[in-house]
């Protein structure tokens, strides 16, 4: 699918500063903020999303059966389709803070679950890995039809890349994990409270999976990993059809040349623990990087209430891309 609209994709940068308080410039801080700490107020913008929302089910070429929740203002909006990161999951609040955001601003949103998040875990027996880029542009080509783009966070960032590629929608990627062996070594290496916080949510998500299909999976040995990189290493081996980890990784490293003639816009915060800010360095001419020095990652928060920065950006962003 090629849409016109991203032709001139390279100029479009809303004029909008970040200027986040004093007390919200700590990297860490606005990386935890990202996901938790403004519930309340995030559920109360969020409120007509959810009302509204339909779950739709959609069926892939190669069979599999994603999910995504969709909630439009009318018929013939343009549809912005939001990825979640890893192992996160559509009702993620900084999901919901942008997709209130963008209801708001007239666009139809849909709000994608990656195969095994979110409670979906039962719909496809084969498990999930980062590098199944066909079954998510099929899932966002269904959902935007003729009009519309996608927006990603982190991993959700990374395919969001990778859908802009195959398709030429309008992309915006929100610190995606461009060099996920760079982000590897970023999360075993740094600090330990986001190392265990990943190994955790993974390793309940497998639990999830072998409960699903108790005769298909046993995931003991996962459980006694100590780091993403050994836990990385057993699933590669173990569960997909990769030789070996780098060969899984370059499945979906977009650093260098994979991008070549990608229209698409990358926002990235230098001060990022997750997502090392060298990967964005050496990308093709027609990525758009905007560089901010504060965000940490996925956060970009000014204050704690009210939309966040990357909330705003996002709006104008698609504005200027599709209207």
């Amino acid at each position: 699918m090629h849409n016109p609209a991203n032709d001139g994709i390279d100029a479009v940068r809303p004029a909008i500063a970040f200027t986040p308080s004093p007390l919200l410039r700590s990297g860490h801080a606005q990386t935890v903020l990202a996901s938790l700490g403004r519930g309340a107020d995030v559920d109360r913008r969020a409120a007509d999303l959810l009302r509204r929302a339909v779950t739709t089910r959609l069926q892939t070429r190669a069979g599999v059966t994603l999910e995504a929740a969709v909630t439009g203002p009318r018929q013939g909006a343009p549809t912005i389709v939001i990825i979640h990161g890893w192992l996160g999951h559509n009702q993620a609040t900084y999901v919901r803070s942008a997709g209130a955001l963008l209801l708001e601003h007239g666009f139809r949103v849909a709000r994608l679950n990656l195969r095994d998040h979110g409670g979906t875990e039962h719909l496809n027996e084969g498990l999930f890995h980062s590098a199944r880029t066909e079954e998510v542009v099929d899932a966002v080509a269904m959902l935007v039809g003729d009009r519309g783009g996608v927006l990603g966070f982190s991993l959700g960032g990374n395919f969001a890349l990778r859908v802009a590629r195959a398709l030429g929608v309008p992309a915006l990627a929100v610190c995606p994990a461009i060099d996920p062996a760079a982000s590897m070594t970023a999360i075993d290496a740094g600090f330990t409270g986001y190392r265990w916080y990943f190994l955790r949510k993974w390793r309940r998500a497998l639990d999830a999976k072998a409960r699903a299909f108790p005769d298909r999976y046993q995931f003991e040995a996962a459980m006694r990993m100590g780091s993403v990189s050994a836990l990385t290493e057993l699933f590669v081996d173990a569960h997909t059809d990769y030789p070996d980890v780098d060969s899984y990784l370059a499945a979906y490293t977009l650093t260098g040349s994979a991008l070549a003639g990608t229209r698409a816009t990358v926002v990235a915060a230098d001060d990022d623990p997750i997502i090392p800010s060298a990967g964005f360095a050496d990308l093709p001419e027609t990525i758009d990087v905007v560089r901010v020095p504060f965000g940490g990652h996925c956060g970009f928060i000014e204050r704690l209430r009210g939309p966040s920065w990357i909330d705003r950006y996002a709006a104008e962003w698609f504005e200027h891309a599709l209207r």
